[in-house]
């Protein structure tokens, strides 16, 4: 189990590395991830589900 926390913090540190000098990629995964957090508000509406108590 520790080995593989090891080996996903190392594949972690080496994208982080990675993105740190490559702008080109570092952008697009902005770009990547800004979209898909834009369409997940949109198809909630914008806003939080309603609450409902259950008593």
């Amino acid at each position: 189990m520790l080995k593989k926390r090891g080996l996903f913090l190392t594949a972690v540190g080496a994208g982080v590395t990675y993105l740190m000098k490559n702008k080109t990629a570092r952008d697009k995964v902005f770009t990547t991830v800004s979209g898909m957090m834009r369409s997940s508000r949109s198809s909630h509406g914008g806003q939080k589900s309603p609450r409902v108590d259950v008593n």
